[in-house]
């Protein structure tokens, strides 16, 4: 997870820095409507509708044009494509925002010098002003001024170096787990292979015999134990019939005992100096087993 994610990181950083770094003008106009004749929610009707239209009309090429053909002071080298290119890198460097009913327009203005975005900025908000942009409205009805002169950020703010960093760092960790929830076997097997057996995933198919022959072992270990829990073990015989065995008296095999099975009881056997005088009897052929 920390190999994929620096990876993302790395990719993030390099994207990011291979852009060009940009400064934000910002600025802010408001619609004023003098006539107060009419009531608030007409105003606040109008000032939306106003505000709507000329945060709509500064991407316009009309506008771009109105802005290069005018007196104002910026750098108009900037535009020195095609009508196309210039549409194009035009929208990159120019970002309005209408406040609704409030009648407040936020402007910014993007580049790469300070400077000249705040040259682009103020041409911008005195071609609005002064009635010489696309749009044409009525001065005695309508009324747009500066609330706010554009300010310069101190540091680029294009591209976000650290919204670029924080996305890199959670789309790497979300491929990270990702990784791992779909390959899980292939990495466990590896790690596996290389603490028991050493070197690779070979060897595994090398032993791979023996552990199935061990398998088989392990079920019947398991089916001999569950028979030997199951079935009762009964006490064995204590001598063998083939075996020699010492005879005794009928009086003195009575006092030691048998239970109902022919067995004796452990603790009821007596040494031969206990019991009766008894002799040997038996023949080679009890202890050959025939």
């Amino acid at each position: 997870m920390i190999g994929i994610t620096l990876v993302f990181v790395i990719i993030g950083l390099l994207i990011t820095l291979a852009q060009p770094l940009k400064y934000r003008s910002k600025s802010r106009l408001l619609i004023l409507q003098p006539d107060t004749a009419a009531d608030a929610y007409a105003i606040a009707r109008s000032n939306q509708y106003v505000g709507g239209l000329i945060s709509e009309v500064i991407y316009s090429g009309a506008f771009l044009d109105s802005l290069n053909s005018s007196t104002y002071s910026f750098d108009r080298s900037l535009f020195k494509g095609d009508y196309k290119q210039n549409i194009k890198l035009w929208k990159k460097t120019v970002f309005a925002r209408s406040g609704g009913d409030t009648g407040v327009i936020d402007i910014e203005i993007y580049n790469t010098n300070p400077d000249e975005a705040k040259n682009i900025s103020l041409a911008v908000n005195q071609l609005i002003i002064s009635g010489q942009s696309p749009y044409k409205f009525n001065a005695n009805q309508t009324k747009i001024t500066v609330i706010d002169e554009p300010i310069v950020s101190s540091f680029p703010v294009k591209p976000n170096i650290a919204i670029n960093l924080g996305m890199s760092i959670l789309f790497g960790f979300l491929s990270g787990c990702s990784y791992i929830y779909l390959f899980p076997k292939k990495k466990l097997s590896e790690k596996l292979a290389k603490e028991i057996f050493g070197t690779d995933e070979i060897k595994i198919k090398k032993h791979q015999p023996a552990i199935q022959n061990f398998q088989p072992v392990y079920a019947a270990t398991q089916q001999t134990q569950a028979v030997f829990q199951s079935a009762p073990i009964y006490a064995q015989k204590i001598v063998p019939e083939n075996l020699p065995v010492f005879a005794q008296d009928n009086e003195a095999e009575d006092e030691i005992g048998q239970d109902e099975g022919g067995y004796y009881e452990e603790e009821d056997l007596q040494t031969p100096e206990d019991t009766a005088t008894a002799n040997f009897k038996g023949n080679i052929n009890n202890v050959l087993g025939e």
